[in-house]
């Protein structure tokens, strides 16, 4: 059509496999369980950062695993747009910090989403790094292990499954003797994605009566034209949608703390908005 070859767009019929709608969306209680596995697992802490900046942005997973605190993370804002990229089909939205999630990234420099685990006690001997980082591009095989750990934890939530073959058969693995297993085990696969933790808080803020507007808007589907640019300057931006974002939280509070930056114990803190008070 774009050539002037065709006059009308043929009818093509739909196939068998193709991508369907994806409605699973995680409880709070399920949600709990995945920051707590999160948080237990120095090697998965980038992860609980993730869940926590896609739940309460509802950004996408490339921009929240492209975010870099120093440029984009400022005025209690974050700018999932980098200043040297251009908008694209899908847009990149400036989304309110709220105060959950401000004590998380407040301190944040760089790339804010970066594995990063302790070195070996030789390494740190021979004056070598006490941490070992790396940029993280892909989250999924991370986030796939903490949704093992959580339903671990508590299978009663249905966080993973025993994995099929070709046949729909369960699959078994053999006994790992070195681990002193004289069994096989099920072969475990998550329920869920990175993907899914965005459909979860969409359809949150749906239930919460937020306006359609500023869910879009969060979300990067709207906010069309040259004023748009301008929006996040008003006092009452997404106002709706950051406090239906809190409600979650607490709603999640319910199952964990691990969602608050600071616990209550004998040190501590309460949170106050994005404050602390000792």
């Amino acid at each position: 059509m774009k050539n002037n070859h065709l006059t009308a767009a043929p009818r093509i019929k739909d196939v068998k496999g193709r991508k369907k709608r994806k409605e699973l969306e995680w409880s709070p209680e399920q949600v709990a369980a995945i920051l707590d596995a999160a948080a237990a697992n120095p090697a998965r802490q980038h992860v609980h950062l993730f869940t926590m900046i896609n739940l309460s942005t509802h950004g996408r997973t490339e921009a929240i695993l492209e975010l870099d605190a120093d440029t984009q993370i400022r005025n209690g804002l974050i700018y999932f747009l980098r200043p040297d990229e251009e908008q694209t089909r899908k847009r990149r939205a400036i989304v309110p910090i709220c105060p959950t999630l401000a004590p998380w990234v407040d301190s944040l420099t760089g790339k804010a989403i970066v594995y990063r685990v302790p070195t070996s006690e030789k390494t740190r001997a021979a004056d070598g790094p006490e941490w070992f980082e790396r940029p993280t591009a892909n989250i999924a095989n991370a986030f796939e292990g903490v949704l093992l750990a959580a339903h671990e934890a508590r299978p009663d939530l249905g966080l993973a499954r025993q994995a099929l073959d070709a046949d729909g058969k369960p699959i078994w693995l053999e006994p790992r003797r070195k681990l002193g297993e004289t069994e096989r085990r099920p072969k475990m696969v998550g329920i869920g994605s990175p993907n899914t933790l965005r459909h979860t808080i969409h359809t949150w803020h749906k239930r919460q009566g937020v306006p359609e507007a500023q869910i879009d808007a969060a979300a990067g589907h709207s906010e069309q034209g040259t004023g748009a640019n301008y929006t996040h300057l008003r006092p009452e931006y997404l106002r709706e949608f950051i406090a239906s974002t809190e409600a979650f939280w607490a709603a999640v509070g319910e199952f964990t703390d691990s969602h608050l930056r600071y616990h209550r114990d004998t040190n501590v803190v309460a949170l106050v908005g994005s404050k602390i008070r000792r």
